[in-house]
C-alpha cells in the first residue's frame, strides 16, 4: 500500500444508507461507498485504513463528522454521502478488502470482497 486517496463524489438528502461496492484493478483497489450522515452539516471521512500482511487483508472505515466550515445553521434531515477511496499497491493486490461505516452509532461492516 503505497497511496491513498478520499473524496466525497455528492451529497444529497436521502435516508439511512450504507452501503460500498469493491473494484480491483490492475494497481488498486477503488472503493465506492454511501454512508448516512445525521443532518446537512455532515460529510464522510476516511478514519482508518490497514493492511494486514499475513491475512491479505486492506481494512477501510468510514465515519461522518462535521463539515469544517458547516456554521450554526444546518438541515435537520437525513443526508447522503457518497465517497471514493482509491488505494494503490506496488507489489500485489490484497486478496480481501473489508469496509465498515460509522455514522455516528459504532462501527458496522458494509461488504467484504474477495479477488
Amino acid at each position: 500500500m503505497n497511496e491513498t486517496t478520499f473524496s466525497i463524489t455528492k451529497r444529497q438528502s436521502g435516508s439511512q444508507t450504507s452501503s460500498a461496492t469493491v473494484t480491483f484493478d490492475e494497481h488498486q483497489v477503488v472503493v465506492d461507498g454511501t454512508i448516512w450522515g445525521s443532518d446537512g452539516c455532515k460529510t464522510a471521512d476516511l478514519t482508518d485504513i490497514s493492511y494486514d500482511t499475513s491475512a491479505d487483508e486492506l481494512s477501510l472505515s468510514v465515519g461522518t463528522k462535521e463539515m469544517p466550515d458547516a456554521g450554526d445553521m444546518c438541515t435537520q434531515a437525513i443526508i447522503e454521502i457518497d465517497y471514493r477511496a482509491t488505494v494503490m499497491f506496488e507489489n500485489g493486490l490484497p486478496g480481501t478488502v473489508a469496509v465498515s461505516h460509522d455514522s455516528g452509532n459504532g462501527l458496522c461492516p458494509v461488504t467484504t470482497a474477495t479477488r
